[in-house]
Formats: C-alpha cells, sequence, structure tokens
C-alpha cells in the first residue's frame, strides 16, 4: 500500500500539521520496509520516536495500525494468520507499567531482539513456519526453519496447534555466521537482528539459519490452560527453549524483573531491547480483546534512550574478577543524554569481532537512562581486521578464548582478579567503610591477598593504612568482623560465582537449607528448581567446586554464615519434599502452587532424583515428565491426593 493512497477521511488531524503527518507516515512505513528487509537506517529508539510523532499528531493514522512489512519481496510464499500476529503497545515509563498491572498477577518475559515467527504443528508435526510479515499475512520459510535445532520436528501427543515465538541469532552463533557468510562471498552482516531477518528473505544460502534459535512464548490452539504460566510450563515440558518467564504479583516483583532484563541487556549473549509482560489470567484476555494494532492484556517496556555518533580512538581491555577479558572503546566526546561520553562498553571479545570493530571506525551509540552507553552499530568501517589481545593485559599470561570471550585463567596470581573477587566480596556482605582505595593499599602492602585475609587482620594491621587513625582502624576492624555472620545467601553471593546473585542463592536455599546440601547438589538437582535453566545450573555447581577451598578457609578463619528461618513454628505436613506439577489441574496452577509452599513443600520445575512427588491428573499421561518419573521411582500424586496430605 502507498502512503500517498491513503484518503484524508480515514483519520483525523490539524490542517496545520498536515504536510508534518505526511511526512511522518511516509518516514515510518519508509523504515517498516527497510528493518523488516534486514536493512534498518536508524536505531530502533529513533524509530519509537518517528511513530510516537505521528500517534500524537494523528493517532488514528492507518500507518500506525500497519503491523509488520508490507510487500516484501523475497520469493517466499504469502500465508494468513489466524488470529493475526498483531505489534505490542508499548511504555518506557515504569510507573505507566505498574498502573497497567495494577490489581493483576502479571507474566514477564524478554523482549529478543529478532523476528517473530509462527511454527504450525498438526498432529504434532511440525509442517509450517510463518513470518509475522504485516500481522495478517506472513511468508512461508519452512524450509529455513527446518535448519533451526529449536524447530522440535515432533512433539509428544496429538493435536493441531500453533506455537509462536522470536527467531535470533545470539553472540557467539553471530560471530560464526559473520565468518562463513564472509567465505561464501556474501556481505559481512551488520547485526544479529538485522541478519535474522536477511537470511529468511533470501532465496538461496537457507542453511545459514542452522545458526538461529528459536524463543517460544505462546500455543495457541490447544484448550485446558487458565493461565499464561501454564502455557510456559507445558512448552518448557516439550523442550522449547523459553525468554525468562516469570509470575509477577507486585509492583516490587516487576522492578525486581526490570533488573534482571537490564542486567541481560548488558551482560547476556542474547539480544533482548526490554520485556513484555501479560495478564497471567487467560480470561482477561478473552475479556480486555485487542485493537487493530495490539491487544489490550499485553503490553511492552523499552528503556527510552538517546543515541550518537563519534569515533573510536582505540580500544582498551580490562581483566574482570571472574578473569574475563572485556573490551571498552575510547571514543572521540559526544554529548549524549545530558553528559560527555568518552567510553563505551563493547560486551566481549565476540561483539568486537563479530562486528569488525577497531580504531577510526564511526560508529552509532546509546545512552538510556543511567545505563553505562554502549555500542549499536558501525556507521563507516575503517579497513583492516579487528584485533584482540593474546595475553592478559594484568598479569601478562596467555588468554584462552570461547565462542564468545577471551579468559585469563591464572585466578590465583592475576592481580586483576583477585582485587576484584576481594572488592565483589566487600560488596557482597556490606563491609562499610573498606573502600576501593583502602584495599589496594592493603594489597600494595601485602596485607591482604585474599578475601580470608580480611579477618587476620588487627587494629594494628589497619593503622599502618595511610590516613588511617586509631578511631577509623577500630570502625574498620569491627565492620570486618560483624561480617563473619552474614546471612547465608549474602555469603554464598560473595563467593562471586558466575551466573548467581543474591537472589539465586536465596532461591536456592529454599531447596537446599544448608552449605552442605548446597555443595552436594549435582546440576540436575539444581536444574530440577523451578526457573533454573541447565547452563546456569552447571555453572553454579562447577562455581561451587572451584571455590571449595575458598569456602573453607573462610570457615577456617571464623567466618560462619547465618541459615535462613527453618519455620520454627512447628512442623509442616510437606516439609522437605519437592514437587513437580504436570497437565492440567481443577484450579489454577499458582493456587496449587502456593498451597505445596504454605505446608512447607518445594516446587521443581523437571524431575530427577531429588524429585519426591509428581503431580498429574492424567495418570496414563505419556509425558517426558512421567516416564522419568517412573524410571526413578518417583511418586506420583493426583491432585485430590495432594490435597489430603496437606490437611
Amino acid at each position: 500500500m502507498r502512503v500517498s493512497s491513503i484518503k484524508s477521511n480515514q483519520f483525523s488531524e490539524k490542517t496545520y500539521n498536515a504536510d508534518r503527518v505526511g511526512w511522518l507516515a511516509g518516514e515510518v512505513m519508509r523504515h517498516k520496509r527497510l528493518y523488516y528487509s534486514g536493512k534498518p537506517e536508524i536505531a530502533d529508539i529513533d524509530y519509537d520516536r518517528l511513530e510516537d510523532e505521528l500517534r500524537n499528531f494523528a493517532p488514528n493514522h492507518p500507518v500506525l495500525s500497519a503491523v509488520g512489512a508490507i510487500n516484501i519481496e523475497s520469493g517466499n510464499a504469502k500465508v494468513t494468520h489466524d488470529p493475526a500476529m498483531l505489534s505490542l503497545d508499548k511504555t518506557y515509563d515504569v510507573k505507566d507499567l505498574q498502573k497497567w498491572a495494577t490489581g493483576h498477577e502479571v507474566m514477564g518475559t524478554l523482549k529478543v531482539d529478532g523476528t517473530s515467527m509462527s511454527l504450525i504443528y498438526k498432529n504434532s508435526r511440525f509442517t509450517l513456519a510463518k513470518t509475522r510479515g504485516n500481522g495478517r499475512e506472513g511468508e512461508d520459510v519452512t524450509a529455513k526453519l527446518k535448519w533451526v535445532s529449536d524447530a522440535i520436528p515432533e512433539l509428544n501427543g496429538t493435536g493441531d496447534f500453533e506455537v509462536r515465538g522470536e527467531l535470533y541469532c545470539g553472540e557467539s552463533s553471530f560471530v560464526k555466521l559473520a565468518d562463513e557468510m564472509e567465505s561464501l562471498g556474501l556481505e559481512r552482516p551488520s547485526s544479529p537482528r538485522n541478519i535474522v531477518a536477511g537470511i529468511l528473505g533470501r532465496k538461496v544460502h537457507g542453511e545459514l539459519a542452522r545458526y538461529f534459535n528459536f524463543f517460544a512464548f505462546d500455543v495457541i490452539g490447544l484448550n485446558g490452560f487458565k493461565t499464561e504460566m501454564e502455557k510456559t510450563h507445558w512448552l518448557a515440558e516439550r523442550g522449547f527453549r523459553m525468554p525468562e518467564p516469570r509470575l509477577l504479583k507486585t509492583s516490587t516483583d516487576i522492578e525486581q524483573y526490570l533488573a534482571h532484563v537490564r542486567q541481560l541487556i548488558e551482560e547476556d549473549e542474547v539480544g533482548c531491547d526490554g520485556a513484555v509482560f501479560s495478564y497471567n489470567d487467560l480470561s482477561l484476555h478473552e475479556e480486555m480483546g485487542v485493537t487493530a494494532h495490539h491487544p489490550r492484556f499485553k503490553i511492552s517496556f523499552k528503556w527510552q534512550g538517546e543515541t550518537a555518533r563519534s569515533k573510536i580512538a582505540r580500544i582498551d581491555w580490562a581483566t574482570s574478577r571472574l578473569g574475563i577479558v572485556t573490551p571498552v572503546a575510547v571514543i572521540e566526546p559526544v554529548e549524549l543524554s545530558g553528559a560527555t561520553i568518552t567510553n563505551i562498553t563493547l560486551h566481549n571479545a565476540a561483539h568486537v569481532r563479530g562486528y569488525n570493530l577497531k580504531p577510526g571506525d564511526f560508529i552509532e551509540l546509546v545512552r538510556s537512562g543511567e545505563v553505562i552507553p554502549k555500542f549499536l552499530s558501525v556507521v563507516t568501517a575503517t579497513p583492516g581486521r579487528a584485533d584482540l589481545p593474546e595475553t592478559c593485559p594484568s598479569c601478562g599470561s596467555t588468554l584462552v578464548a570461547d565462542d564468545v570471550r577471551i579468559k585469563c585463567l591464572n585466578h590465583t596470581a592475576c592481580p586483576a582478579q583477585q582485587s576484584g573477587a576481594i572488592l565483589n566480596w566487600i560488596k557482597a556482605v556490606s563491609i562499610d567503610d573498606l573502600s576501593d582505595k583502602r584495599l589496594q593499599s592493603m594489597m600494595d602492602m601485602k596485607l591482604v591477598s585474599t578475601i580470608p585475609d580480611l579477618y587476620t587482620l588487627s587494629v594494628d594491621d589497619l593503622l599502618t593504612l595511610p590516613s588511617t587513625k586509631e578511631k577509623m582502624a577500630q570502625k574498620l576492624f569491627e565492620n570486618i568482623q560483624r561480617t563473619k555472620s552474614a546471612p547465608m545467601a549474602m555469603f554464598l553471593n560473595g563467593l562471586g560465582i558466575e551466573g548467581a546473585g543474591q537472589t539465586t542463592w536465596e532461591k536456592l536455599l529454599e531447596v537446599f537449607p544448608t552449605l552442605e546440601r548446597l555443595r552436594a547438589a549435582a546440576k540436575d538437582d539444581i536444574a530440577a528448581v523451578d526457573g533454573f535453566a541447565e547452563r546456569s545450573a552447571g555453572q553454579i555447581v562447577d562455581g561451587l567446586k572451584r571455590s571449595g577451598h575458598l569456602i573453607d578457609k573462610l570457615l577456617g578463619v571464623g567466618v560462619t554464615p547465618v541459615l535462613p528461618d527453618t519455620h520454627s513454628d512447628g512442623p509442616r505436613p510437606l516439609d522437605g519434599m519437592i514437587f513437580v506439577i504436570t497437565g492440567a489441574l481443577s484450579r489454577p496452577r499458582k493456587e496449587v502452587e502456593d498451597s505445596i509452599k504454605r505446608a512447607g513443600g518445594r516446587l521443581g520445575s523437571s524431575v530427577s532424583k531429588t524429585t519426591s512427588v509428581l503431580v498429574t491428573n492424567e495418570t496414563d499421561s505419556t509425558s517426558s515428565k512421567m516416564v522419568k518419573a517412573k524410571s526413578l521411582g518417583v511418586e506420583i500424586w493426583s491432585e485430590e491426593t495432594l490435597m489430603g496430605r496437606m490437611i
């Protein structure tokens, strides 16, 4: 549809804004086309500004309800969507988000930066893959999706249904894909997001889609679900990757989830640019309905930001407490969000290699709120190849590389790792008045080289520090000694294990309530805890093993972490038992889960040897959870049996 063919009576606007509205409509449509053909010219936030300005002048303009791209030429057959794959309403204001959520449980998921997809299953077999397209008509990309390992070819059971989700390219996959495309004589891709749309639109080289992954976030066409979370459980049980779904009950829950998402944006290799929230109760979805553009029961949240352009002067590399050597671009000074920016994060080695970043490149950067400014894209590249360091900038050790990062393995003698680990401990257990500068003085004077050394310091030792008098030395000593009895979750967080924060440990301590039980837990045991994936479980188990000597030394110098409250108000009927639920229930799953918790039980997401009971009303089911429960000898209770045991 050409913008010039839109009739003026289709929307209302002030006469003196007519030229501006016409220009905005044309720009919005042009950038839609460029985005969905994999060749965007502007950043998302700049596109959002165009759309928001058009909406302000002409809220009913038909361009605003045009979802996705229109008439993209790729050679793929057109296929319809039923129901339509609508866009999402969005907000940049946390207060607006909380107001929208007030009075309702909501489910939060990552807003993955990729291409929305629909996978059609007939009799539980994958038969068709469709892009979102304009929301009502997409393109048949089945042949390409068959290369994607997450497009599961056959699922347990029977039935016709649709799985919707996001196709994306992770950081490490992007590096490999970019290298292969270059070897094939193709243009090197500009970003992980753009290359997904680009490969889907190609008539050849469909096999390159093997570098993509698929996050599922919805299933359509099956009955029996009462909540969004039940849908995610169903999808996860069948092996689909999930975009970090989480049930959120309060405003605090939403704020904590947004903090988690922001951390992932900064650190994770999966590109995401915000979060999506939907009312958990599916009956509200039917009640509220949809507009021509978006569902009323769902909203996306993004951090508002500003972009600017500058030139890279040099790239500095620094070693973190975990031994990861990370890059920072020193750029020509530029004003952004009221600040003068001279440094921006480049995330990791894969980012530098994938985008072929080097001094002299003219780049675009973004800053959202108080977030560290970060790289968006290369505007103009200088000739040559990205240069990655081969030795640690802190200790000179030879570096090793994985798909995404380069690391220094000299964990015990690398100064940057030692000081970083101690600083992490100081912040985690809250040792007041012990600043970075004071710690550096301690290390320079050989008073401290490891975390346990902090607890062997005397007041006399502290008096030797520069500008430290008796009153401050005594205060520092008391502050350090006070943390010998830090809560267990703070103690564990202080170990600095990759992929685990304090809330991680708090959740694990609900299932493994002592340090001994937690240290003895296997990867499968932790993966069975609700909300823990196999990857994070592996990181935690490996991290605890590597930290074994440190834990023993801390205990040896008198550190005695305090265990969480074990409910001294008497035993409860399900104390010490771990439950996994599968299949439809007579009550909302959340009610059943809350009942289990009140009775002292814990919840797991998958069956393992630590599972006490599998709860299901489908006793003849052949689901993977049922098969595994029977093979491990796990008890199987009906919902009625469970309720009876809690009396």
